[in-house]
């Protein structure tokens, strides 16, 4: 499993505890999350997993909500970047192809935000 993930998108996290006071954690485009190896069952709620956030802060979130922000594109393992960048350029060559203004500005932006991310991660 991949272990190593990247916030393409800014969202809000909502920690699931028992906790009177709930308090979002804030996550920022270009955030790395690290899965470590600590695991937790909690009973009737399920697996968690210890996430360190940019080498700098440890907390633990619900395993399926990591899949679930995986699936919707908000975070991507690392590894996958250079393949996003792969698919992106193909999308936009394809749009010139055809002459397809919209899908061109869409992918062409999107493959912008991706490289300037990727860059980010090397510097």
């Amino acid at each position: 499993m991949n272990n190593n993930f990247v916030t393409l998108k800014s969202f809000e996290y909502e920690l699931n505890c028992n906790c009177p006071e709930r308090h979002p954690i804030y996550f920022s485009a270009g955030d790395i999350l690290t899965i470590e190896e600590e695991r937790r069952y909690v009973d009737g709620m399920g697996w968690y997993v210890l996430i360190t956030i940019n080498d700098e802060y440890n907390m633990f979130m619900f395993l399926e909500d990591i899949e679930h922000l995986r699936i919707k594109g908000t975070i991507c393992a690392i590894s996958d970047l250079d393949l996003r960048i792969n698919y992106l350029r193909f999308k936009v060559n394809e749009a010139l192809d055809t002459r397809d203004k919209e899908a061109f500005l869409i992918f062409s932006s999107e493959l912008g935000k991706v490289m300037n991310l990727r860059e980010g991660l090397v510097s």
